[in-house]
């Protein structure tokens, strides 16, 4: 993705006497990202929205505080504004090790983490953020990106500092990070986490979970289900897990492009609904996000889902668009969907058969190969 522009913002410290008030138990980094084409276009939006929500004051989430009412009008108007989130959420509780007591050891490892993260994905990005507060965080993830990524011909990453007053986008991202420190701080939790992330889900490119989800994963829900059965469950989010963790180092376009589908299941299933499925359309214009061009619809079924398939990650489809099976009546949807494409296709081919057979006066059967076995054990299995 070339000419990106992430403004970074940040919430949490370094401290883990999770017991001490004001001690976070994650640190949450955040890059709003836009295409700086668009920048302008952006700005001008967000300053009607700044407007009218914040008057003249400036658009910060601790002016929203615990006003989730208030919270969600603003997140649903900044819908309408040409903007993605990536965001890297570390519990600070899973940091094992004498050395994480140290702040220095502590900012090291964020920024080795964040910089994976996100340069992993966005190698040209152009990076700014706000020049006051989390001093500590960013002055050290500047030093550290200048060292690392020196430009050259392939890799053209800058980072610059900009006040928050002066810069729109960066009032956006520190909206956007109060809103999901909102939905994984603990000491911060909202009962409208589902409401956010649903809201949010659009923008949403990728949320990273540091440490990665133990396995083998079990979903609790959180709240009852219609039908939700946790066997089904388990082994669909394991799978596909799976797949993730043996592919994370993989440069073939097509395994990123099944990567960004799968990555959005899940997080679909997990945050927003286990039993709604994401629409073909959605599910596409996720995908895009990576890529340079965008996928066409055979593209998308053949090379994403039917080889995923292939590959045996469960994958429920019906009219209403893919998700992970949560339940009998996703795999039981799954096989009529599938069912209503395949029993007249093989109805069209018996007929074909059967006419042949009637004009050769059955010297020719069409089915009579070995290749072709399996339709033959099936034609013979039809009512």
């Amino acid at each position: 993705m070339k000419n990106q522009i992430a403004y970074i913002d940040e919430f949490g410290n370094n401290g883990l006497d999770f017991e001490k008030e004001g001690v976070s138990t994650h640190f949450i980094v955040t890059a709003i990202l836009i295409d700086s084409s668009k920048k302008e276009n952006v700005e001008e939006k967000i300053e009607t929205i700044r407007k009218t929500n914040f008057q003249t004051g400036e658009m910060k989430s601790s002016g929203l505080g615990d006003n989730d009412t208030r919270r969600l009008k603003v997140l649903k108007e900044l819908n309408d504004i040409d903007y993605h989130i990536f965001s890297v959420v570390i519990d600070k509780r899973e940091l094992k090790g004498e050395g994480f007591n140290y702040k220095g050891s502590f900012y090291k490892f964020l920024h080795s983490l964040v910089d994976r993260e996100i340069f992993k994905v966005f190698p040209d990005l152009e990076v700014v953020a706000d020049e006051h507060g989390g001093q500590e965080f960013k002055e050290g993830f500047i030093k550290y990106i200048n060292r690392k990524h020196i430009p050259n011909l392939f890799e053209q990453a800058e980072f610059k500092l900009s006040n928050s007053k002066s810069s729109l986008i960066v009032q956006l991202a520190d909206i956007i990070t109060g809103t999901l420190a909102r939905c994984y701080e603990t000491k911060k939790l909202s009962d409208n986490i589902s409401k956010f992330l649903e809201t949010l889900k659009d923008k949403i490119t990728e949320i990273k979970f540091w440490p990665p989800d133990y396995k083998p994963y079990a979903y609790d829900p959180g709240r009852d289900f219609e039908n939700f059965n946790p066997t089904i469950s388990d082994l669909g989010i394991n799978l596909a897990s799976q797949f993730l963790d043996d592919t994370k180092d993989s440069t073939d376009p097509a395994t990123i492009d099944q990567r960004s589908f799968l990555k959005y299941l899940i997080f679909h299933f997990t945050n927003i609904n286990p039993e709604t499925y994401v629409s073909t359309y959605e599910l596409i214009n996720h995908i895009d996000q990576f890529r340079s061009t965008t996928i066409t619809m055979h593209y998308f079924r053949s090379k994403v889902v039917a080889k995923l398939r292939d590959k045996g990650i469960l994958i429920s489809s019906s009219n209403k668009g893919y998700k992970l099976p949560s339940s009998s009546k996703d795999l039981y949807e799954f096989v009529n969907h599938s069912n209503s494409y395949i029993q007249p296709m093989i109805e069209r081919l018996i007929k074909c058969r059967n006419r042949i057979k009637l004009a050769t006066k059955n010297e020719m059967d069409i089915l009579d190969h070995e290749e072709f076995k399996y339709l033959s054990i099936i034609k013979d299995n039809l009512p």
